[in-house]
C-alpha cells in the first residue's frame, strides 16, 4: 500500500476516494476470479441502467457503428460497454496477485515480433495504444518478456490515489512517469536506451490538439505519440487490446499490434497533424473491432461538450 502522505491542499473527504479505491483493491484480490468477474459483470448492467454517463457512452457508439442511439444494437452495446469497462477496474486491482506466468498465459498478441523489430531497427520502441481493453495487461505482458516498458499517466487527484496506481504498475513491471513538465525528455532518452514507451493516442485532454476527421466528425487527438515519433525518428505503432475468454474457460486478453505508422515528410505541426491523422485511422479500425471495449464514458467529440 502506499505510504505517502496526504497533501495539506487536499480536505479528507477527497482522501475517502483514496481509502475507496485501497479497499476495492483488496476486496478484487480476495474473492475468487470466477466470482470477482460475476461481480463486475453484475455491477456494470447495474451501472448501464443508472448511470447519468449512458446517454453520452450510446452517444459515442452510435458515431462508431453509425447506427441510431435507440437501435437494438447500440443500447446492447451500451449494457455492454458499462460491463466491459467494470471488468476492467477488476482486473486493474488483481493483477498486482500475478507473476511473470500468468501474464506469458493469459496474453495472446497477433504480430507480436513487431516490437522486437522496431527495437532492432530504431533502437527503441513507441506504441500508441487507446481506451481498449486493460492496457495495464499489455503493459505487464511486455514486461514479463523481458523489455522495459514505459508510459506516462496524468497525476491524479488526491496524490495519494495517483502513488497508489505509480506503485500498483510498478509492481507489474512497468515505469511510468507523471505527465509534468520536461517528461517528453525522459520518454525520448528511454527510446534511446532501447525501451518500449507506450502512449495513449485517443482522449485529448486539453483539447489542443490535432484536428482530424475521427468516426466521421471532427475532433482532436493528442499529439504527443506523433511528436514523439518525429523527434526521435521510430515509426509508430498503433495496438488495440481486448478482453477475451479462453477455450478453457480463462479470463484473459487478446492484442493486436499494427504495423508501423508511415512518417510524414516535412517537419513541424504540419507533419505532428499528418501523423496524428494516420495514427487516427489506426486507432478508428481498432476500436470498430470491439466498439464496448473502448472505455470513453466521457464526451469525445466537440459538438457533445457543447450539447446543454
Amino acid at each position: 500500500m502506499s505510504t505517502s502522505k496526504r497533501p495539506p491542499d487536499e480536505g479528507r473527504l477527497l482522501q475517502l476516494v483514496y481509502y475507496l479505491y485501497v479497499f476495492v483493491s483488496a476486496l478484487a484480490r480476495a474473492v475468487p476470479e470466477p466470482v470477482a468477474y460475476g461481480l463486475a459483470r453484475g455491477v456494470g448492467g447495474l451501472a448501464a441502467r443508472v448511470s447519468k454517463k449512458r446517454t453520452i457512452v450510446a452517444k459515442n457508439l452510435s458515431r462508431i457503428t453509425g447506427e441510431p442511439v435507440d437501435s437494438a444494437r447500440v443500447q446492447g452495446l451500451v449494457v455492454d460497454a458499462f460491463r466491459s469497462y467494470a471488468r476492467y477496474w477488476l482486473e486493474t486491482f488483481r493483477l498486482v496477485r500475478e507473476g511473470r506466468e500468468f501474464f506469458l498465459d493469459r496474453f495472446r498478441a497477433q504480430h507480436e515480433g513487431r516490437l522486437a523489430e522496431s527495437i532492432r531497427r530504431h533502437g527503441g520502441c513507441i506504441v500508441v495504444v487507446t481506451h481498449l481493453g486493460n492496457w495495464d495487461a499489455a503493459g505487464a505482458w511486455a514486461a514479463s518478456l523481458g523489455y522495459r516498458l514505459v508510459s506516462v499517466a496524468e497525476v491524479l487527484r488526491p496524490r495519494r490515489m495517483f502513488d497508489f496506481f505509480l506503485e500498483h504498475r510498478s509492481r507489474l513491471g512497468m515505469v511510468i512517469y507523471p505527465a509534468e513538465k520536461g517528461v517528453t525528455d525522459k520518454l525520448v532518452e528511454e527510446i534511446k536506451n532501447g525501451a518500449i514507451v507506450a502512449i495513449l493516442g485517443d482522449r485529448d485532454l486539453k483539447g489542443t490538439g490535432p484536428e482530424v476527421t475521427f468516426f466521421g466528425e471532427k475532433t482532436t487527438l493528442p499529439g504527443g505519440a506523433a511528436s514523439l515519433a518525429l523527434r526521435t525518428g521510430v515509426p509508430p505503432l498503433v495496438a488495440g487490446v481486448y478482453g477475451t475468454r479462453f477455450e478453457d474457460g480463462k479470463r484473459g486478453w487478446d492484442a493486436d499490434i499494427g504495423e508501423q505508422v508511415e512518417m510524414p515528410e516535412g517537419e513541424g505541426q504540419a507533419a505532428v497533424a499528418e501523423l496524428t491523422r494516420r495514427i487516427g485511422e489506426r486507432l478508428e479500425d481498432l476500436i470498430a473491432q470491439r466498439p464496448e471495449e473502448w472505455h470513453v464514458l466521457q464526451p469525445f467529440w466537440p459538438s457533445d461538450r457543447k450539447a446543454p
